[in-house]
């Protein structure tokens, strides 16, 4: 019974310790006032915000000229145009008889698709080819026509019989042994046959006309590339350039120097010029060639092989 007064007793004493603790701080803590508004960002807050660096792009330059807004081009850089220059005409020539309309249209249609600088197109065709030239070259939309400008000639030799010309190998196929005569206001050109494709720019081979040495007028490929069995190595009954002659298909040609050099040949010691050289030869070998022009041409660069 003693025992149970005593655990009381602690018991009771203890409780009256933590509810005096309890009151003592309840009256120490000030009573927590009521919420208040978020107060304004601090004057000192914009200052900094201002010194920040601009992370947006400056808005382009308006246009002097008119309209919105324009980019601003870097110092020195050059507006590139397509435009071609009426200066930088590289002259094609062509020989278009018969039934080589189409070719002929698709070949002059590649050239100008690919190349940088205007082209004056030199077309010599049968007469009753003419209208159907002009009307096939207008029917091109602009974005050709602007690229190039042509002339259309008759096929015309200067020397000799004519009809004997024209079917000495494919029909007209000698006319381009008649371009420098024909085509005296005309400095360089290329000339090519009418199944030529172009797949690069002419400009590439227009290049290769400052190539040329103080005396070279003209640039052809080989014939073939293998001696032994190349054609002008094996069958040829006349002289020929080089082991393996010359194709004539593509000639990027000087007329300036063809016109005025005089030319070493095998009827005379003297030299002769281009045109009084032409017929005598062809009259010369006529019995021989196989090839037409193009054995004729490589006759000529035979005896002037530092002409080519």
């Amino acid at each position: 019974m003693r025992l149970s007064c005593k655990v009381a007793a602690a018991l009771l004493c203890l409780g009256s310790l933590l509810l005096l603790y309890l009151l003592a701080g309840s009256a120490a803590a000030p009573p927590r006032p009521p919420p208040a508004p978020s107060p304004p960002a601090r004057p000192a807050a914009a200052p900094l915000a201002r010194r920040q660096p601009r992370l947006s792009r400056s808005p382009p330059r308006r246009n002097p000229a008119g309209g919105k807004f324009v980019n601003a081009r870097k110092p020195g850089e050059q507006k590139h145009s397509k435009e071609p220059s009426s200066l930088q005409c590289m002259h094609l020539a062509v020989v278009a008889c018969g039934d080589r309309l189409e070719e002929t249209l698709i070949m002059l249609k590649s050239a100008v698709l690919f190349s940088n600088r205007r082209l004056c197109f030199h077309i010599f065709a049968e007469d009753s080819l003419k209208p159907e030239f002009e009307k096939k070259l207008k029917e091109w939309p602009s974005s050709y026509t602007k690229k190039f400008e042509y002339n259309i000639y008759p096929i015309t030799f200067s020397v000799g019989n004519a009809q004997e010309w024209k079917k000495l190998f494919k029909p007209c196929a000698a006319q381009r042994l008649f371009l420098p005569v024909i085509l005296k206001d005309v400095d360089s050109l290329l000339y090519v046959d009418t199944d030529v494709l172009f797949l690069r720019p002419i400009d590439d081979i227009w290049h290769i006309l400052k190539e040329f040495n103080s005396t070279q007028l003209a640039a052809m490929a080989p014939e073939h590339e293998i001696p032994k069995i190349g054609w002008y190595s094996r069958f040829a009954r006349h002289p020929y350039y080089g082991t393996t002659g010359v194709n004539s298909g593509v000639m990027l040609m000087n007329l300036t120097r063809i016109r005025n050099t005089q030319f070493k040949n095998s009827m005379i010691p003297s030299g002769l010029t281009w045109e009084e050289m032409l017929y005598p030869l062809y009259q010369k070998y006529k019995n021989y060639i196989t090839w037409g022009d193009q054995d004729l041409l490589n006759i000529i660069f035979y005896f002037n092989p530092g002409k080519y």
